[in-house]
């Protein structure tokens, strides 16, 4: 049984040893991305190292099972992450539901307002239907941006040029209504 100055001496050469190493394989996940720090990576990372250190299990080879601890530690961050998403999207949901007005005449020509509307964007391209899509469910710019892996330049974009679309279709859309409602 090693003390614990014994363990805390092994833990820190290998820390010392592998931190450029650890660093380099966690710039190539280009982190940022995610909105994850190295900072915090590192962190986990070492509490994933000290806990097998204190366990005094040993390390055959430190590169190899780095690289691995690198990789569960991004991939548990990233998990964890769109969990959160998940979460936040669903207790959103929720909200928006729960606003929307009881009346039942309302509610039927909202319906039919929702229906005609989601008609028109299938009408768009994929890349501007999504945008768009998430857009109507109340989602911010940077909310859109984020949960597409987009720039927020890029989903901006998709967005306005979607909206300016959607206008046509839906101004073509109930032109069309009128004259056939104006031939019966």
């Amino acid at each position: 049984m090693t003390s614990r100055a014994q363990k805390e001496k092994i833990f820190n050469q290998i820390m010392e040893s592998f931190a450029s190493f650890i660093h380099s394989h966690l710039l190539k996940y280009n982190l940022q991305r995610f909105g994850l720090e190295i900072d915090d990576l590192i962190q986990e990372i070492r509490l994933k190292v000290w806990k097998i250190v204190d366990n005094e299990k040993t390390i055959a080879y430190p590169p190899s099972y780095l690289r691995k601890v690198v990789e569960s530690a991004v991939i548990d961050q990233i998990r964890r992450i769109r969990k959160e998403e998940e979460v936040f999207y669903t207790e959103k949901q929720k909200l928006i539901s729960e606003v929307e007005p009881r009346g039942s005449s309302y509610n039927e020509q909202m319906a039919w307002l929702k229906d005609f509307i989601i008609k028109a964007t299938d009408n768009l391209m994929d890349s501007r239907k999504t945008v768009i899509k998430l857009y109507l469910l109340n989602m911010t710019l940077p909310e859109i941006s984020a949960y597409l892996n987009f720039s927020q330049s890029k989903t901006r974009n998709l967005l306005y040029r979607g909206l300016e679309d959607l206008k046509k279709i839906l101004k073509d859309r109930s032109l069309d209504k009128e004259k056939t409602r104006g031939n019966t």
